[in-house]
């Protein structure tokens, strides 16, 4: 699909098993009966209930031959269906119980993890709420309408397993929250800035995927971010220094950089060390050229049609993907066996020799992308102008 295809494409509202997707016959049973419960169930889901049912799903998925990348899939759908039941159920509870209506359109948008579909294990929300311009006597009162929506929303998320954000990206913060013309407006300020602050904000948009509501709507504020990227080249060098803020994964020595906590010897933080650069690469590539699904894999897929990367280096950074993928998963699903060990944590000294090796090739990979992201975007003159 070219990206000019990908970016036209209107998703829908609802979640389906994708077409591309292929589970062996007992999961993809146990993904039909998680959905349908949640699409035409009568019943408001009870939590715990469902909580169990997708670890025991994801458990097996996991321990079966399945590729990651369906399971990516399958489990999205999920996790829209669910937001998508949880926004509808309090609109009818507004409606019936206290006479409140839907002012106007409007659209949740999903951000971060979720929003390129890479989310298996439950981890903390990052979302946004765009609505349609009010009229300007009502203003405040569509506001307060859809801030009341969104706290019940992100408080039902949370009681599903989907912890509330440490940073205060849900659409209850009203900066992740507004009119069509404000959030334009706070666009142009993004794009524009050299703040750090606001070039992790616009990091935070360029992965955005509409979920329930008004998805042209979405769409359209979408097409705006990708404009105004591509009209101000210098947000790479922005996006690159922001990546370089962060510790690579190995050290000057080709050592992998790990930290001693208590109770952890050799910490090796999965997802800041590893897998958030490898995204970030991808993602500066990607956009770069023309290439606009939030999705990593979709991302690779394109650089390498338009071979931006060759064969090698795709199965590269394929690989790294995967693999660190399946080590974040793991470390979440045995939180139960190692309570005091921070999330996204691996011990390397509970890695065997072969492992660790492992874990070398991949983080090998994700240095060289490092590198090549900073060689083609970094503008060493602009850091004397900021």
């Amino acid at each position: 699909m070219t990206a000019a295809a990908t970016r036209r494409r209107d998703p829908g509202n609802r979640s389906e098993m994708p077409d591309d997707v292929s589970l062996p016959p007992e999961l993809a049973a146990l993904f039909h009966q998680i959905y349908d419960d949640l699409t035409t169930g009568t019943n408001y889901p009870d939590p715990r209930q469902l909580k169990d049912q997708l670890d025991t799903w994801i458990r097996h998925m996991l321990y079966s031959p399945t590729d990651l990348a369906d399971i990516l899939k399958a489990v999205s759908a999920i996790h829209d269906a669910l937001t998508a039941r949880i926004i509808t159920h309090h609109v009818s509870v507004f409606k019936t119980r206290d006479h409140r209506s839907v002012p106007g359109a409007f659209c949740w948008i999903a951000m971060g993890s979720d929003a390129r579909q890479e989310q298996v294990v439950r981890t903390d929300q990052d979302n946004a709420l765009i609505y349609a311009d009010p009229p300007r006597s009502q203003e405040k009162d569509w506001d307060a309408y859809f801030a009341d929506l969104a706290g019940q929303v992100v408080t039902d998320l949370d009681r599903f397993g989907f912890s509330l954000c440490k940073g205060d990206v849900m659409a209850t913060n009203p900066q992740w929250r507004g009119s069509l013309t404000r959030w334009r407006q706070s666009l142009d300020q993004w794009i524009g800035s050299a703040e750090p602050a606001d070039i992790r904000i616009l990091t935070i948009l360029l992965d955005f995927r509409p979920v329930y509501g008004d998805f042209p709507m979405a769409r359209g504020l979408l097409d705006r971010v990708f404009d105004l990227f591509q009209k101000n080249p210098a947000v790479n060098h922005y996006l690159t220094r922001d990546d370089l803020l962060f510790s690579s994964p190995k050290t000057l020595f080709g050592r992998i950089r790990t930290h001693r906590i208590p109770g952890c010897r050799a910490c090796f933080n999965i997802k800041t060390a590893g897998l958030a650069h490898l995204i970030n690469g991808i993602r500066i590539l990607a956009l770069n050229h023309g290439i606009f699904s939030p999705s990593t894999l979709a991302r690779l897929a394109g650089l390498k049609d338009q071979k931006i990367i060759d064969a090698g280096e795709y199965e590269q950074y394929l690989e790294a993907f995967y693999h660190l993928n399946r080590l974040k998963i793991g470390s979440h699903l045995n939180r139960d066996r190692h309570p005091d060990l921070p999330v996204n944590c691996v011990d390397l000294t509970t890695l065997s020799k072969t492992k660790k090796k492992q874990l070398k090739t991949v983080l090998n990979s994700v240095t060289l992308l490092q590198k090549q992201i900073q060689r083609n975007y970094s503008m060493k003159w602009m850091n004397f102008f900021n």
